[in-house]
Parts: structure tokens; C-alpha cells; sequence
């Protein structure tokens, strides 16, 4: 199966040839490094082993400074809306040479000095900013109190007290002032929105009551601070101030938008530094001794002989070994599957890859995948959409090239949903009554109408599909321990099933020799299930009645099993059941003058955007469920360790051939 076979590599080399060694080994991409150790601690002093302590605080101060660059071009830069501008990232296309070369083209400690600056005044005055739009906010409701502050905050016997009080009580509060606050005077100075603004200048002999009688209405208190103008004059002012401020951040930005010519090459040095960092850190899995180095690692098996060249290449006397891996030892995970296949290699990514003794379930996956988002959809029209927009994408997009996968395999599910929907009669939502007769060819389904042939269709292959999972399970049952175990604990399974399967055959198309044969291999498979399937046991009670158990769980699961395969049709259903509906709408509208036709395109287009949107997810996750939990749930553990060679590692960089 399309996983590749591993060799462990062992390397000893002059201590000198170590920074060349790591070069080679990363141009190279072929080295899976593992951190190399001595048994025993003793031992490593005894003869002066060490591990390499790897340089990288100067590395992690430039990576700092260039990550720190580009957040704040991202803080200025236009944000782009809609789901496919969201999910683009610019791209830096460059050749190797010039990739190798830009830490020389941008001079980083000077530039980063320059933007922290720019930085740090550009916060200060954007809290400059915040502080002057709250006075004016406080300032605005008291511009009519003409009189001056510094002057009325500094009288001898009376008080000058700001507050907002509700509307309502306005007149209550007037009454009380009189009758309780007679030496006291106060002024509604502005009214907004069910408050008023009061101004009340208090006698010292007031104040107590004063004091009360604002707890009382529950008067907010203001303070304008110390100002010594009037609020008309500091409200100018620190409109002046703001205008000012605001100014000089527009300058602050303009300054700072002014490096944005330099983002592409800044985007190259930080993935050229990361490579760096990345070279500098792999150093700390080798051991030295004064005069050697040694490092190990894992390598594909066919490339043994390239990786020996290379390093001879290096020129310095080296001792390259290669060895297969020992039983205990853990062998990273490469899948090596074709071109067509490999996009499929995603979803097995997204649960986790399998160990180098499982089998790669990607070719497996592949078909069914793409066939259940097929049926999940089945529209021909929506396939035809999908397929288009993810050739369009592939072609014109600037991606990496694991998104350029993924396009192709949405790709193939386009593809997939124009065959379901040729034979399930879905072209966008249409009735079948409605469609022309050589669209409904013999063998064609009915999905709206006469459901029972579908669901049919998608229990079988629901029990097809569990069933390749238990045959992968009984292959490596029979490669890791016994032909017999295998045959046992699985083999006696998928008998059952195909007894059950040829049964419904025969039964189908009414050839009792075939229902007979049938019905006999089921037989034979249930006799399998009960007496051999708990063959490990080591008595025969245990092996009858653990088997009788097993019998149990088996119906109970494939029951449970096939019938999740009927969501198939159940998203299939809805996917022309909603076209339907929008349809009908659509035509609802032909009778209305002059803008019938507008709603009527409003309706087709909106309504079946949102019906493929919708099912489009649908398709993904619901397909995606019955890989991971059914099919999966028959025989893979996933765990492997995935295949990470030292290389030249990009995300944002295009390394281009020119």
C-alpha cells in the first residue's frame, strides 16, 4: 500500500563539516532528523560526548523584528472582504537565488527602529485622540454656560455644581430648590434626549441641603476639570487639538504606508529566517565529540543511494549507514499516492495519519468521498457550477499548492455531482414531470417521488464501504499476525455479508438458486461469527458465548452503520427539495408588471446560491463523518508521525524556475 518504506540513516562526520553537512542535508529535503542520544549519562561524559547547543537568539530577535514590521503594515492595510479574498494570502514569487539573497537587500535593524518609533508616537497620539473626543463629548451639552471656569469654581461663598437630571423630574426639582435651597439659584442649560443639564451656583448655607436634595432626584454630578476658560472657548480648543492630532496620525500612517513597497521582500525574509532558525535548531538533535559529529534520521527506502552521493558531494571523509527500523521504533508517515488519488491525501491529514504497519486509506477514501458529496448534492447544474469554479481557481488562483490540491478535489466532487444528478434527475430544483422525456432515460431515479430505490442504493453502498474497511482490517490481521486470525475474527464477517448480499439479489431479481446460494453463505457466516470469531479465547465456553456476543454487536452495529449511509439521500433529497421551492417562488412572481422579471432573477439566482452554499457544507461534513466514523471505525488508528525532512520550508514565498 502507498506508504513509504523507511530506512534509518546514521551519519558521522568531521566536526568541521557540521554547518556544511546541515546545508546539504537541507537542499536536499530528503532527511527526516531524529534527536540522537547515548544510553546511559555516564557514558557521554566518559568519552566526551555532547549534544550541540544551537545559536538562536540573534535569529529570534530578527524573526521578532520582521513579524513586528509586518503586523503593522497589516494594521493599515485595506481589509479585503468576501470569502475568497479572505482566504488568499499575497504571494512573493522569487527564484532561489533570489530568496537566498534578501537578508542583504533590507537593512532590518535600522528599518524596524524607524517603524518602532513611528509605532509608539502613533499610539500616543491615537490616546490623545481618544482622550479629546471624550471632552468634547462631556464639553458639547454645556456650551451656553458663558461663564468662566477658573472664575466660578473659585467664588467665596458659593459653589458652581454641574448635573443631569431626567426630564421628568425637572419640575419637582425646581419646586424643592425653592422651598429648601433659597439662597441657591440654578439654570437648565441644555435639554437632550429626556435629560437636562443644570447649573446651580450654591450658598455655603445651602450645601448641606443642597447635598441632600440632589441624592434625593438622583442627580448625576459632572466635572469639567480644571479649565479657566468658558466651555465654549475649551470646547474650540480642544477641537483645535483634535483636529491637530488627528492630523499628525494621518502623517504617522502616511509615513508608515510609505514602507509598504518593502512587505514583499520583508514577507521573503521572514520564511528566509524561519529556514534559518529552522537549520539552527535541528542542530541541537546531533551529538559532537571534540573532533566528529553524529546526527540520525529517517529516509524514503529508494532514496538511499541519492542521499550517500550527495553527502560524498561534501567532500570530508563521512560514515553513512543505512539500517531498517527496529520493531519498537517509531517510522515517520509518507503517503505516496498518484497524482489523481493525492488530493484525497487532505482529509486522512485532517484525522491523523496511520502508522507505518496500517494501510493507507486514501485510495479507499478517495472514490467514496467524491461519490457521497456527488449524492449529497445531485444536481447537474450545481455539479457543473462547482466543478467550473474549482478549474478556475486551480488555474488562476495564486495558491500553495496543498490549496491547489484541495481545489482538485472539490474539483472531482463537482464532477461526481453531475453523474449522481444525470441519474437522479436533478437540474436545479426542476420536478421530473416538468423535464424533457431523454432526460428520464430508463435507470434513471425519481429522488422527490419514489424514494425506496435511492435508499436502496445508498444501504448498499453503505455495507460495500464498511465492508472494504473490515477487509483492510483482516489484510493486516493476516499480515502482522496469522492467515487464520485474520479469517476469523473478519473474514467470518464479510461471509455473513455477502450472504446477506447475494440473498438480496436473488431475491431482487427472483432467481431462487441465487437467494438459496445466499442464504446458505449467510448461514456459514453466522456459524463463522459464533464459533470462530472469538477464536483468541482460550476456553471453548469462552469461544462459544464470546462469539454468540460478537454475533449480537455485529447485527446491532451494521444496523446502526448502514442506516447512517441514508443521510445520503436525506441531503440529496433536500438539496432538490429546497430547488424545488425556489422555483416555484420564481414562477410566483412572472404575474407581477414590469418587475416580475427582476424578482423572478433575484429569486433563481439568490435562492440557488444559497441552496448550493448551504448543501455545499452539508456535502463536505456529513461525507467527511461517515469516512471518519464508520469506515475508519472498522480497522484505522491513526497516530503515525508525519515524514518532516529537513528542507526548505515556504508559505508565502513562490520558489519559481526561470
Amino acid at each position: 500500500m502507498p506508504i513509504a518504506r523507511m530506512q534509518k540513516m546514521s551519519v558521522l562526520a568531521p566536526l568541521d563539516a557540521g554547518e556544511e553537512l546541515v546545508n546539504k542535508l537541507h537542499r536536499m529535503g530528503a532527511v527526516h532528523l531524529v534527536e540522537l542520544d547515548l544510553d546511559g549519562g555516564g557514558a557521554e561524559a566518559d568519552i566526551g560526548v555532547k549534544p550541540f547547543e544551537p545559536e538562536t537568539r540573534q535569529l529570534r530577535l530578527a524573526l521578532a523584528r520582521t513579524e513586528f514590521i509586518l503586523q503593522l503594515f497589516e494594521r493599515f492595510e485595506e481589509a479585503k472582504t468576501g470569502l475568497i479574498s479572505g482566504f488568499l494570502q499575497q504571494k512573493v514569487h522569487l527564484t532561489l537565488e533570489e530568496f537566498l539573497a534578501v537578508e542583504g537587500e533590507i537593512e532590518l535593524p535600522g528599518l524596524y527602529h524607524e517603524l518602532e518609533d513611528l509605532d509608539i508616537e502613533l499610539r500616543k497620539v491615537e490616546s490623545d485622540i481618544s482622550r479629546l473626543e471624550g471632552d468634547l463629548e462631556i464639553l458639547d451639552p454645556w456650551k451656553e454656560l458663558d461663564y468662566p471656569l477658573g472664575l466660578a469654581y473659585g467664588l467665596g461663598t458659593v459653589d458652581l455644581h454641574l448635573g443631569v437630571l431626567p426630564h421628568q423630574h425637572l419640575a419637582d426639582w425646581e419646586r424643592e430648590m425653592e422651598s429648601r435651597c433659597p439662597l441657591s439659584v440654578f439654570e437648565t442649560i441644555e435639554r437632550r434626549a429626556e435629560r437636562a443639564f443644570l447649573a446651580a451656583a450654591v450658598h455655603r448655607d445651602d450645601a448641606a441641603e443642597f447635598a441632600s436634595l440632589a441624592s434625593e432626584f438622583e442627580l448625576e454630578h459632572v466635572e469639567l476639570g480644571d479649565r479657566e476658560g468658558t466651555v465654549s472657548e475649551e470646547f474650540s480648543l480642544s477641537k483645535e487639538k483634535l483636529e491637530a492630532a488627528r492630523e499628525r496620525r494621518r502623517e504617522l500612517e502616511e509615513s508608515i504606508k510609505a514602507r509598504f513597497p518593502l512587505k514583499p521582500k520583508l514577507l521573503a525574509l521572514k520564511e528566509y529566517l524561519e529556514n534559518l532558525l529552522q537549520k539552527e535548531e535541528v542542530k541541537g538533535k546531533f551529538l559532537h565529540t571534540p573532533r566528529t559529529v553524529a546526527l540520525q534520521g529517517w529516509v524514503e527506502e529508494g532514496r538511499r543511494e541519492e542521499i550517500r552521493q550527495g553527502l560524498e558531494e561534501l567532500g570530508h571523509p563521512l560514515e553513512v549507514d543505512f539500517e531498517p527500523p527496529g520493531e519498537s521504533e517509531v517510522v515517520p508517515t509518507l503517503l505516496v499516492n498518484r497524482r489523481r488519488i493525492k488530493p484525497a491525501e487532505t482529509l486522512i491529514n485532517l484525522f491523523g495519519l496511520p502508522g507505518m504497519s496500517e494501510t493507507d486509506p486514501t485510495p479507499f477514501v478517495a472514490p467514496f468521498f467524491i461519490l457521497f458529496f456527488g449524492m449529497c448534492i445531485g444536481d447537474v447544474g450545481y455539479g457543473v457550477i462547482l466543478t467550473l469554479a474549482f478549474w478556475l481557481a486551480m488555474k488562476k488562483l495564486d495558491v500553495s499548492d496543498n490549496a491547489r490540491r484541495f481545489f482538485r478535489l472539490f474539483m472531482y466532487c463537482g464532477m461526481a455531482t453531475i453523474l449522481v444528478g444525470i441519474f437522479t434527475r436533478g437540474y436545479f430544483g426542476i420536478e421530473g414531470d416538468s423535464l424533457p422525456g431523454f432526460l428520464k432515460f430508463p435507470g434513471t431515479l425519481d429522488i422527490l417521488n419514489d424514494p425506496i430505490p435511492i435508499m436502496l442504493v445508498c444501504a448498499a453502498l453503505g455495507l460495500i464501504h464498511i465492508s472494504i474497511g473490515v477487509a483492510i482490517e483482516m489484510y493486516d490481521n493476516m499480515r502482522h499476525n496469522s492467515v487464520w486470525l485474520g479469517f476469523c475474527e473478519q473474514g467470518t464477517t464479510l461471509l455473513l455479508w455477502l450472504g446477506i448480499a447475494v440473498m438480496a439479489v436473488g431475491a431482487g431479481v427472483k432467481v431462487e438458486a441465487l437467494r438459496s446460494a445466499g442464504t446458505f453463505i449467510a448461514l456459514a457466516g453466522v456459524a463463522g461469527v459464533i464459533f470462530l470469531s472469538n477464536v483468541a479465547s482460550r476456553s471453548l465456553a469462552g469461544k462459544f458465548f464470546g462469539g454468540l456476543y460478537n454475533m449480537y454487536g455485529l447485527l446491532a452495529s451494521t444496523i446502526g452503520d448502514v442506516a447512517s449511509y441514508l443521510r445520503l439521500y436525506a441531503l440529496g433529497l433536500a438539496t432538490v427539495a429546497i430547488g424545488s421551492v425556489v422555483n416555484r417562488m420564481a414562477a410566483m412572481t412572472l404575474g407581477i408588471p414590469i418587475l416580475g422579471v427582476v424578482f423572478l432573477a433575484v429569486i433563481l439566482l439568490g435562492g440557488h446560491a444559497f441552496n448550493l452554499a448551504i448543501n455545499f457544507l452539508s456535502a463536505f461534513v456529513h461525507p467527511l463523518r461517515l469516512q471518519y466514523v464508520e469506515f475508519f471505525g472498522k480497522f484505522y488508528e491513526d497516530g503515525g508521525e508525519p515524514f518532516a525532512p529537513l528542507s526548505l520550508r515556504t508559505n508565502r514565498v513562490v520558489i519559481e524556475d526561470r
